[in-house]
């Protein structure tokens, strides 16, 4: 074995070992549209509201973890969350939950649970309904 060698073997196996330590995906990125089957248009200032919530306690409320608000609101909306793989606890089970509101006043919410597969890089296309008079 060449001199050199043994000089670089130590540096080459340092580097390999702490390349092993990365962790190249570190964040989970969650992605979508919400929409809504209705064809109106919503005045300007309704806000969407996107979360993504822990919701692995049934008797307890759920924990939002990440929350997104925009305006101007239109069908499909798009969404994106890009959050710490450390975030997520194994065993717990996380959900997206939409509304839109105005002036404070709900109009339109999900009624369905969208849980989100961790695994999974797939969009998710959450419809919220509109809420009854």
């Amino acid at each position: 074995m060449p001199k050199w060698f043994k000089r670089v073997l130590p540096l080459v196996v340092a580097v390999g070992a702490l390349a092993g330590c990365a962790t190249p995906n570190a964040g989970v990125e969650i992605q979508g549209e919400v929409w809504y089957k209705e064809r109106i248009a919503l005045p300007q200032d309704a806000m969407l509201t996107v979360e993504l919530k822990d919701v692995s306690l049934m008797d307890a409320p759920a924990i939002v973890l990440a929350q997104i608000e925009r305006s101007d609101v239109s069908t499909p909306a798009p969404f994106h969350f890009l959050i710490n793989r450390d975030q997520f606890e194994s065993g717990h089970t996380y959900a997206i939950g939409a509304k839109i509101t105005l002036n404070d006043k709900l109009l339109f919410i999900n009624t369905q649970a969208y849980n989100i597969d961790l695994g999974s890089s797939e969009p998710m296309s959450v419809l919220v309904q509109k809420v009854g008079r």
